[in-house]
């Protein structure tokens, strides 16, 4: 976790001799030669050699149980972290240093509220404490722990006041919680660095825009959906959840609720049913049971749910946008290609429901020319710098033949996010097409690393494996 031990070898081993050369008692020859051992697997980098051999060396006298917390710095270096609290469990008690290991063993076995009881007790006396309290807050979060989170990075920003990352996510936790108070460090954010954070400035206008209804409820839930527009779905739920706290009545809070926990890796299906029993005649929450129903694989259900749906909101492009995804599922080409040209037409303006229709055409390779082509133009046209958009319509024109100008489409989308596994897919493609063998294995390369183990990086990784040599 703490990469400090490897420059302090030579110390260690030195304090280790003189330990053993001042012991009041002989060392018998056995334990001298572990000693030399230990040095040479230190030295070596085998961490795991050298523990046993110092076990073995201190095993003869209980006079060097002064090493015990250098033994325990080691085994934290060797990722032993249960055998760093048996050192320090034998160890003499010093309070500052073997409280600092101590609470490092506690965070790597995992036991984070112990780690912080342990570190408050030494208090700024450790040696790497913001880095410590970094993990032991990330360590929180990963455990949906919001609250604790909170706490660890407020006392980190207490050592640290202008440490950028731990401000930023605490000003994100505290919009989850508490927008209103949050404000203050959102603004200080934006002003140590202007518009590097495109969340914080959207927060910023979310919560003064919301402020103004007087209604907190209300304003958590935008704050919410603020987050789940920019991929932040953990974040999303703890707002609307407290949203719900202060009104359980707010139907959409619980729909987008539902929706968030789905997205970030668990299951809202109760809240989405809650809500569409609360609300039946609404057609949000039965959006978001459909897309449940299909990220599992039944769209026979979400179709059910978009019917009503459909009914309910006609004229929802929302709503023809999920159909063209279910219908797609189902196979059903012709039922897909209509709803999301339905959406397009009922939101013409709207880029999104564009790329929808050109993607669906490109994936499928359907209709290229005369309708993902034109697709695609239209959303570049009202999103000129979207990568996405930009990606789409590159990759028209490589189906179609016309590789001059895709190359130049998709590096404009790479060069807007590089941090695309579709684009740099889809270059690959491109560079392999130009005979540019060398430039598609690297563009492909580059897609796996983005996307490991995904539907992307899986397709690359074919490519790449058949590539003539």
């Amino acid at each position: 976790m703490f990469d400090q031990i490897t420059p302090r070898w030579p110390h260690l081993l030195l304090a280790l001799a003189i330990l053993v050369a001042l012991s009041p008692t002989p060392i018998p020859e056995p334990a001298v030669g572990s000693l030399r051992s230990a040095n040479i697997a230190l030295d070596a980098g085998r961490l795991d050699e050298a523990l046993n051999l110092i076990d073995h060396v201190m095993a003869f006298d209980h006079a060097l149980e002064g090493f015990y917390l250098r033994a325990a710095e080691i085994a934290l270096t060797a990722d032993d972290p249960l055998r760093a609290l048996n050192y320090l469990n034998l160890s003499s008690p010093l309070a500052s240093v073997q409280g600092c290991l101590r609470s490092r063993a506690l965070l790597a076995i995992g036991n984070l509220d112990q780690a912080a009881t342990t570190w408050r007790k030494t208090g700024e006396t450790c040696p790497n404490a913001i880095p410590f309290l970094d993990t032991l807050a990330q360590a929180y979060l990963q455990e949906d722990d919001p609250i604790s989170a909170r706490a660890i990075f407020e006392e980190l920003l207490s050592l640290e006041p202008l440490h950028e990352d731990a401000l930023y996510s605490f000003a994100l936790i505290t919009s989850s919680s508490n927008p209103e108070e949050a404000l203050s460090y959102l603004l200080r954010i934006d002003a140590l660095s202007p518009g590097a954070k495109p969340l914080s400035n959207a927060l910023i206008q979310t919560i003064e825009s919301a402020l103004a209804l007087g209604d907190p409820s209300y304003t958590l839930a935008q704050v919410g959906q603020t987050f789940a527009r920019h991929g932040e779905w953990q974040i999303a739920t703890w707002a609307f959840q407290n949203a719900l706290t202060l009104n359980p009545e707010y139907i959409e809070a619980r729909a987008y609720l539902g929706l968030a926990l789905d997205r970030s890796g668990r299951d809202g299906l109760q809240y989405l049913m809650k809500a569409v029993e609360a609300a039946n005649s609404a057609a949000l929450p039965r959006i978001f049971l459909a897309m449940h129903w299909q990220e599992l694989g039944q769209p026979e259900i979400a179709l059910q749910q978009l019917e009503i749906a459909s009914q309910l909101e006609p004229t929802n492009p929302a709503v023809n946008a999920e159909l063209g995804s279910v219908y797609s599922a189902l196979g059903d080409t012709r039922s897909a290609i209509a709803a999301y040209r339905q959406a397009t037409d009922l939101a013409p303006k709207d880029s999104r429901f564009w790329i929808l229709l050109a993607q669906y055409s490109l994936t499928n390779e359907i209709e290229v020319p005369t309708l993902g082509l034109p697709a695609a133009r239209n959303a570049v046209v009202l999103n000129p710098n979207d990568p996405t958009s930009l990606d789409a319509l590159g990759y028209a024109h490589f189906l179609l033949g016309n590789f001059r100008l895709s190359e130049r489409l998709l590096w404009h989308a790479i060069n807007l996010e590089p941090q695309r596994a579709d684009i740099q897919y889809h270059m690959g493609l491109l560079r392999y097409a130009q005979g540019e063998d060398q430039k598609a294995r690297a563009a492909f390369s580059i897609a796996i690393l983005l996307d490991p183990g995904g539907p992307i990086g899986q397709l690359a990784d074919r490519i790449l494996i058949n590539l003539r040599p």
